[in-house]
């Protein structure tokens, strides 16, 4: 998996999560500056924790 940080048309910036095969998994929220976006990049990429709950609400 990779991300790729995006400029949105109101020049927020956005990231997407994107599987081997290069299709989208995720997309994030928009973000003020591109530091905040890479700054949850590198949060998820650090700090998933295998006991993270699911919290269905569907």
């Amino acid at each position: 998996m990779y991300f790729e940080i995006t400029k949105s048309a109101n020049d927020q910036y956005y990231f997407v999560i994107k599987a081997n095969n290069h299709e989208v998994v995720a997309t994030s929220e928009t973000y003020v500056t591109k530091q905040s976006a890479k700054k949850t990049i590198d949060s998820i990429k650090n700090g998933i924790n295998s006991n993270s709950k699911v919290i269905d609400q569907s």
